[in-house]
């Protein structure tokens, strides 16, 4: 893994210098430290640190570090870890709605810091599996031998499996939310031109299963012919919502068991990808039924959730935004703010920080607008 760039955020000056000189031991790349949280949000596009610690309490700041713990959260996604002596009770609950990836207590040593971090930064990528994947299913196709990559009803991808990054030379995370050429970026224009022109296809005349099997993939390292196969992707109101490559190298023969094996995980996914159209939550004493294409957006308020449904019924739910995410069809629903979700099909209009739905007005977060503008059909 490469070397971690981290930023520190604190107002002591000692302190500041004594983690900076801990970081660099431990073999971090450490900048060198803020005092004011202002400038450290302002410079934290140019410099683009993997992870943040930050002081909860700066005193010579316009900002508090739980403001800017709040600003990191919204707008950047950044995993930051708050450091602290102490804090009363409103202020550590005031820290906890920013979700924080854990705290480091003063006085610390070198262990405490190189812990906190370590395990920071797992959870970190964990989360970012856990949203990339989308579904319960997507595991199963890292061990299928078959490369496989689904994209959206405007060709972004929104799937590769290890075997799609290994024919192709370019990592999932490169071209997750990007268009499904980012994916071919090692091969020529003409693969590039074939795989959109496939997704057009599927998306938009519902054919399917369609095979090319001499269309040239590289990796930039080596070039491969394989077969391609597309499959629609439906969503929960039955509609064609995505297309699924599954390709195969023409060059290597598949023993009939592992070919058996791989056809059983993969439509398996398929099959099941998005064919729960929805969950149960509780509701006074029992579990209610919540069908997907009812409901119009998710909404964020303390400790709970708000699901808000064209019945006008609402359900509060003792959860966090993450768990409801991870739960909901990706194809459909969008994370718009750090305190909203929405189903795509039902906004209305669109402002320039926020969409309408039914009349209400959504915000919008710096840091999701770029991916909520992709998905829909602008002209």
């Amino acid at each position: 893994m490469a070397t971690l760039k981290i930023m520190i955020v604190e107002d002591e000056i000692i302190v500041a210098k004594d983690i900076q000189r801990i970081l660099k031991k431990l073999g971090y790349d450490a900048f060198d430290p803020f005092s004011n949280g202002k400038k450290a949000l302002d410079a934290i596009e140019k410099l683009t640190p993997d992870l943040i610690l930050l002081d909860i309490n700066l005193k010579s700041s316009d900002m508090d570090g739980i403001q800017v713990g709040e600003q990191i959260y919204q707008h950047y996604q950044i995993p930051f870890i708050y450091l602290t002596a102490f804090s009363d009770k409103n202020t550590l609950e005031r820290a906890k709605m920013t979700e924080p990836y854990g705290y480091i207590i003063k006085p610390f040593d070198e262990d405490d810091i190189r812990t906190a971090i370590e395990i920071a930064y797992y959870k970190y990528t964990k989360d970012l599996e856990l949203k990339n994947k989308g579904n319960r299913f997507a595991a199963a196709l890292d061990s299928v031998d078959v490369a496989v990559i689904i994209t959206d009803a405007n060709e972004k991808v929104i799937f590769m499996n290890k075997m799609a990054e290994t024919l192709t030379g370019c990592l999932k995370q490169e071209a997750l939310g990007k268009d499904i050429s980012i994916a071919m970026k090692n091969s020529p224009q003409e693969t590039k031109n074939a795989f959109k022109s496939l997704a057009k296809t599927v998306v938009g005349d519902n054919n399917g299963n369609e095979s090319d099997s001499q269309i040239p993939v590289s990796n930039g390292a080596g070039e491969n012919k394989v077969a391609v196969n597309t499959f629609p992707i439906l969503s929960i109101n039955n509609k064609i919502n995505g297309c699924a490559f599954v390709m195969s190298s023409t060059d290597r023969p598949v023993a009939p068991a592992q070919e058996s094996a791989t056809d059983k995980n993969l439509f398996s996914f398929l099959e099941n990808i998005y064919a729960n159209n929805s969950f149960f939550v509780k509701k006074d004493s029992r579990f209610v039924r919540v069908n997907f294409q009812d409901i119009l957006w998710i909404e964020a308020l303390d400790n709970y959730v708000i699901i808000k449904t064209t019945t006008k019924e609402q359900y509060i739910l003792h959860s966090s935004m993450k768990d409801i995410e991870s739960k909901l069809p990706p194809l459909n629903f969008a994370r718009v703010h750090r305190s909203y979700i929405v189903q795509l099909d039902k906004i209305n209009a669109l402002e320039e920080n926020a969409c309408m739905i039914e009349g209400n007005r959504i915000p919008i977060g710096k840091s999701y607008k770029e991916n909520l503008m992709s998905r829909l059909n602008l002209f």
